[in-house]
């Protein structure tokens, strides 16, 4: 389209190898904008946003209008061939003090008649790419998660930390025994039951680590399951014959006398000439 469209150019000279042959645009507003606008209204939206640049930068050097209605705010994508004066030429149209310029054009013609307001000249904001986009709500959602995640457990431990320490308080507070004989056994107590915990701690964490890895392996398990069980309805569904007698060919072979059918013995017929046919 885009040969077709520059063969057309009665042009004087070569085009140079960097030459830029299509220029994008991503046009839209913000979601609140759009959760104003009925689904006819939606789509006049965009047909403005085309009529300004078929218009301004002519309708033959189009090449696509897209809407994008499956993302965050729908959008319009629409890419022209850079085309001025009857050559091929995008820093004409669109250096940066002429980009402002359209966009200042735009919303006069466009943005004041839907209520949008112009984005403030000289910004210095940066504007993502898709990629990036995505990229970024999804990071931003993990780490909202993960703020949640941790208040949540903060807040868990504060209160399970706190009722360990109202428990170890009130036997903290306890009087120490006054005779020696006692005081000694209750240190003997206590470094027994020290012991004990330590070695319930080191079984709870090798139990932990025995059941995780159980876990790792059965969900391996699993997903290999689930592969070759669309694996084979693939097959069922692509190949319906060839699979049901690979799969009855299968089942003798693993189970043969299941499939064992008995035969009668049929005695020889003896003719007049004495031979004999097998039957």
């Amino acid at each position: 389209m885009i040969n077709g469209r520059i063969a057309t150019l009665n042009l004087k000279r070569k085009i140079r190898s960097d030459a830029v042959y299509m220029n994008s645009f991503v046009l839209g507003s913000d979601e609140k904008f759009f959760e104003g606008l009925t689904e006819w209204q939606c789509k006049e939206f965009f047909w403005d946003c085309f009529d300004f640049f078929s218009e301004k930068f002519g309708y033959e050097n189009i090449l696509s209008a897209v809407v994008h209605m499956d993302e965050t705010n729908p959008h319009l994508h629409l890419n022209l061939v850079p085309i001025t004066n009857g050559k091929l030429c995008s820093k004409d149209l669109y250096d940066r003090k002429k980009l402002s310029q359209l966009q200042t054009e735009f919303w006069e013609k466009v943005g004041k008649k839907w209520g949008l307001q112009r984005g403030e000249e000289g910004s210095g904001a940066k504007h993502l790419s898709t990629a990036e986009y995505k990229a970024k709500k999804i990071m931003e959602a993990a780490e909202k998660q993960a703020t949640e995640t941790a208040e949540n457990a903060e807040r868990e431990a504060s209160e399970y930390l706190a009722g360990i320490h109202e428990q170890v308080g009130g036997e903290a507070d306890k009087p120490t025994p006054r005779k020696r004989k006692d005081a000694e056994q209750e240190i003997k107590d206590l470094r027994t039951d020290n012991a004990a915990y330590r070695i319930e701690q080191e079984r709870a964490y090798k139990e932990i680590h025995s059941l995780f890895e159980q876990w790792r392996a059965a969900d391996r398990r699993s997903k290999e399951n689930e592969s070759a069980r669309e694996a084979l309805l693939e097959m069922s569904r692509v190949y319906p014959d060839e699979f049901k007698e690979l799969l009855d060919r299968s089942r003798r072979k693993l189970n043969p006398a299941a499939y064992y059918t008995p035969s009668r013995t049929i005695t020889a017929a003896k003719t007049e000439n004495d031979n004999f046919i097998n039957l």
